[in-house]
């Protein structure tokens, strides 16, 4: 594998994605629109401090801080909580994102103070991937106690990270961390008519339908080994920040627009940009600005126009782009997959399974005339 210099960051050449393995194993890579995938090479035995008795639990003494600068996300946010092994992927630059998506795992040990982070313009919300056992994570948020009240399967955290907080927590656990920058909640509340002077409700341990959701959706092409392209992050990030304006920050209801699509020449150069990106390689606010829209804006009126989210029209294309090569070429289907802009035969196979009823094998062999591809 080889290294190239960008932006003056070292990156190496290959798909950014979550590793899906028992140890992450992991490289530092990214791409050429200002996205970035991070984890480290090996996991380490993190460091075990003795268990805190009661009356030491909140001892000031003991009080550590995180790097000057550091943001909770990527090797930053696995420092505060002991894990060498992290995966990380982050939209906009690594030194001030916008939206970045962090897991973090360990195996079991003791409780451990964590350092305490700098105070940042951003919230973060904390996904256990494991239900959480009552009493594995504590903390001082804001001088109030907090902590895990009860075991639930995808367990969501809500927290202001420009308010202070001294955290303990033990082994094992499994998180997926939501990194939302205050710039990018600001301007999601402006898309929808909703106030900028907000203020988050924070919550720690509990069941958010529309969280959990997306964080299967995120796992789902996790679990298969395939890389999560930015159009659907950045559609992750536009959708989280919308619920969590909404739901926990007090935000008044949205504004209903007028129900209006896209123009003709919009949906038109919308479409000629994601089949010359099948890969999905392309931003909604690349999109949007060749529309001459906003980002939200453009979702809503892109939703009107196709009746589908912009990341589910490109899977359309796909399909469609993969159909025109089984029935009029004689490409294999890793070609046929490579072309379409999966990842992968496999991942390709089980797309298109899941929309046509069959797989691609079958679906060219009952539209074939009998005499191979068409027009040869």
């Amino acid at each position: 594998m080889q290294s190239s210099a960008r932006n003056g960051r070292r990156v190496l050449r290959k798909r950014a994605g979550f590793v899906h393995s028992r140890y992450w194993p992991g490289t530092v890579s990214g791409d050429a629109v200002g996205s970035t995938y991070v984890h480290n090479d090996e996991m380490s035995r993190p460091v075990v401090l003795p268990q805190p008795k009661a009356d030491e639990a909140l001892d000031k003494q003991a009080v550590r801080y995180a790097k000057p600068g550091a943001r909770m996300f990527g090797s930053s946010l696995a420092d505060v909580f002991s894990t060498p092994a992290y995966d990380c992927r982050v939209v906009g630059s690594d030194q001030k994102p916008k939206f970045a998506v962090t897991r973090l795992r360990s195996g079991p040990r003791e409780m451990e103070k964590a350092p305490i982070y700098p105070p940042d313009q951003a919230i973060l919300i904390c996904v256990s991937l494991t239900p959480a056992a009552i009493g594995q994570w504590q903390a001082l948020y804001n001088g109030r106690s907090v902590g895990v009240t009860r075991a639930i399967p995808f367990a969501t955290t809500f927290s202001d990270l420009s308010c202070r907080m001294e955290m303990w927590v033990r082994g094992p656990f499994d998180y997926l961390h939501y990194y939302l920058s205050r710039e990018l909640l600001e301007r999601i509340a402006l898309d929808n008519a909703v106030a900028s002077s907000f203020q988050l409700r924070e919550v720690f341990f509990v069941e958010d339908l529309v969280v959990a959701q997306m964080t299967k959706n995120i796992l789902s092409p996790v679990k298969h080994g395939e890389p999560l392209d930015m159009l659907a992050l950045d559609q992750t990030a536009t959708v989280l920040g919308a619920h969590t304006l909404q739901a926990h920050c007090g935000a008044p209801k949205f504004a209903v627009p007028p129900r209006r699509g896209l123009e003709p020449w919009q949906k038109l150069r919308t479409e000629e940009m994601l089949r010359a990106h099948l890969e999905g390689n392309i931003t909604i606010k690349e999109l949007a600005t060749a529309c001459s829209l906003s980002a939200s804006h453009f979702g809503r009126c892109f939703r009107l126009s196709f009746g589908a989210s912009v990341h589910q029209r490109l899977i359309q294309l796909r399909i469609e782009h993969a159909k025109h090569l089984l029935l009029w070429t004689n490409k294999t289907l890793v070609e046929i997959a490579l072309l379409s802009g999966f990842c992968d035969q496999a991942a390709f196979s089980r797309t298109f399974s899941r929309i046509e009823h069959m797989t691609p094998s079958r679906w060219r062999r009952l539209n074939s005339d009998g005499t191979g591809a068409r027009g040869k």
